[in-house]
């Protein structure tokens, strides 16, 4: 059955309670903002309070039938191109959670990039999983992961010809895609259903100018961040699905696993919107952010010292497509490293990025950002190169990357979950050669870790995470983040 994408059941039924005006014995406590602190009504608003609801009891009825929800999902699904989809109020880690936990259990290999998002180790840990890498390519002017190529992808499944699952991240956070379609391919004739993290995708499906999104390049299932490029609320996501590969009643299941039990209506609503936004206006929406992306990237690309991401990426390193809206900036020809680029941004021209490593700066460009946006960051970018022009070529330390290379990876010698769940004991780094990490060390950039949990850790590890401590390299995942100890399994 064909839907209307111009409608919007869930936002309907939202507003339609909020117009009714009913007197509320249910979640939460402060009773559409009645009861609510001066400071949070100053926040949110009496209107978004006055919607601040639970599914069960607000938009729809105790007996939680959730046809509302349902139906939702299903314009939701023919929107993406799935055969069914979910609304994830827990971002797109829930969903891939679900998927890990639908498709794969203890001892099971799942091929998997070596720059994943965390979640997907957390999935690994909660199944019992154990991951195969595809270990993609260090770009050495920029300090980033590239993509995993079909090479990659092929060799893996040799390597694990019988893997519950290839998963394959694309775009990465710098806007760089996998060849999807071959990829595909490839996992589906060894049989393996195929998957794609697509946090970062949630517009491609509705322009056609930008990289093929998951569901048409034939992935079995993939998941969407709504709230990190289009305009769903923080933490909202959609996971898709198909049924050829998958088995939809175990992943519904998974879902209700992974998921709160008391969703919020707003968050709800906001995917519902969000969906009938982009089906119905993203094609004009995103050519016109594309078109201003341009621009930017062509006039920070003429200031002196500034260096900005763009197709010259194409066929390096796996990468096949290049999402135009996405600006990764540098200027450390400048000496200024990304992090210090990130403050003199917010607190000299009030302009806040997505995020900052040793390296570079990211930010996006959507729909939402007007033209005189964009000329204020030209701008500033403008001022900033002159104020810094003095010390151009003359990097120094802060911008040189270890730091854009990694140690090769040695082998799974336990689980994640197994060396998680074992006991463990912290040693010094510098004696940690031979044992079985008990941690996750991910250094950025460039994003790739360096130890995941069960891994051999070698001399080489050793030495390179020794040159990342004394640097003061910033690492996620270990209990040390100073690298002067490293727990291992005992």
């Amino acid at each position: 059955m064909s839907h209307d994408q111009r409608e919007t059941p869930y936002l309907d039924a939202a507003l339609r309670y909020r117009s009714i005006g009913y007197t509320p014995f249910h979640t939460p406590g402060h009773k559409l903002g009645k009861g609510a602190p001066d400071g949070l009504r100053q926040l949110m608003g009496d209107a978004a309070l006055a919607v601040d609801l639970a599914m069960a009891g607000g938009v729809e009825d105790t007996r939680e039938s959730t046809h509302l929800v349902r139906l939702a999902e299903d314009y939701a699904a023919e929107a993406w191109g799935a055969d069914r989809a979910w609304f994830l109020v827990n971002g797109s880690t829930s969903g891939i959670h679900s998927l890990l936990l639908t498709l794969c259990g203890p001892g099971d290999a799942v091929i998997v990039p070596r720059n994943a998002h965390k979640s997907l180790l957390a999935g690994l840990i909660f199944t019992g999983a154990t991951p195969v890498y595809m270990e993609p390519v260090i770009d050495p002017a920029w300090g980033i992961p590239l993509q995993v190529s079909s090479e990659d992808a092929r060799a893996a499944i040799e390597r694990a010809p019988h893997a519950k699952a290839v998963l394959v991240t694309s775009p990465t956070y710098n806007g760089l895609g996998a060849d999807l379609r071959v990829i595909g391919e490839l996992a589906h004739d060894a049989g393996i259903p195929f998957v794609t993290d697509q946090a970062w995708g949630p517009h491609l499906r509705f322009c056609p100018e930008l990289p093929v999104d998951a569901m048409t390049a034939g992935a079995d299932a993939a998941v969407v961040s709504t709230h990190k490029l289009i305009s769903g609320l923080t933490q909202s996501s959609v996971l898709m699905a198909r049924g050829e590969r998958i088995n939809h009643a175990r992943l519904d299941t998974m879902v209700g696993l992974t998921q709160s039990t008391s969703p919020q209506a707003l968050v709800y609503a906001s995917i519902d919107a969000a969906r009938q936004q982009m089906a119905v206006h993203g094609a004009r929406l995103w050519r016109r952010a594309a078109e201003l992306a341009e621009w930017a990237r062509t006039e920070i690309r003429a200031l002196p010292g500034l260096r900005c991401l763009g197709t010259e990426i194409l066929s390096r390193g796996g990468v096949a497509e290049f999402d135009p809206t996405r600006l990764t900036v540098s200027a450390c020809d400048l000496g200024v490293s990304g992090y210090r680029l990130e403050t003199l941004m917010r607190d000299d021209y009030r302009i806040a990025v997505e995020a900052a490593d040793s390296l570079n700066v990211v930010l996006n460009v959507t729909f939402g950002d007007r033209r005189e946006d964009l000329e204020l960051l030209v701008g500033s970018l403008r001022d900033l190169a002159t104020r810094h022009g003095d010390a151009a070529g003359k990097s120094g330390s802060a911008c040189s990357s270890l730091l854009a290379r990694t140690p090769r990876f040695t082998r799974q010698v336990l689980s994640p979950r197994e060396a998680v769940f074992s006991p463990t004991v912290a040693r010094p780094i510098a004696e940690c050669a031979g044992e079985v990490s008990a941690e996750m060390v991910t250094p950025y950039p460039p994003g790739i870790p360096v130890l995941g949990p069960g891994e051999e850790i070698s001399p080489e590890i050793v030495a390179y995470l020794r040159e990342a401590g004394g640097a003061g390299l910033k690492v996620h995942g270990p209990e040390d983040r100073t690298l002067a100890t490293l727990r291992v399994v005992a």
